[in-house]
């Protein structure tokens, strides 16, 4: 009965459950090597590193923030010379979130044409580990 008054199990409870209650991811993510996000801000072209991607959104590294609400079109594309890469892929996406590495995005999909299109990219691009992390 001692443990009820040691303070730790209740910490890592709380830890525990505050972590489920804050990923409200979809669908489980993977990382993929090379994987870029290429968007039009209007004066330039940017390029950034996709952390992580699952079949509902990304994680894209940034040094800046977008207001979440926010709707871009990105494209995405593998940079890799060896094999082939797939061929890149134009989605609408929504900022869900954003933190000091960069910004979480929702895929929107208006239509069945453009998930059809993502689903092709997606199969064809190899991870380098899978995982919901």
């Amino acid at each position: 009965m001692d443990w009820i008054f040691q303070p730790t199990w209740f910490a890592e409870l709380v830890a525990d459950l505050t972590a489920r209650l804050l990923d409200r991811r979809q669908a489980p993510r993977r990382m993929i090597a090379n994987l870029a996000a290429n968007y039009l801000d209007g004066t330039a072209v940017g390029s950034h590193v996709v952390k992580d991607i699952s079949t509902k959104g990304a994680f894209i590294f940034a040094d800046f923030q977008w207001p979440p609400g926010t709707i871009m079109t990105l494209t995405l594309e593998l940079k890799c010379p060896d094999p082939p890469p797939p061929a890149s892929v134009v989605l609408w996406t929504k900022v869900m979130r954003c933190t000091e590495d960069g910004l979480g995005v929702q895929f929107v999909f208006l239509s069945n044409g453009e998930k059809l299109s993502f689903a092709d990219f997606w199969k064809g691009i190899p991870a380098f580990g899978a995982g919901t992390n």
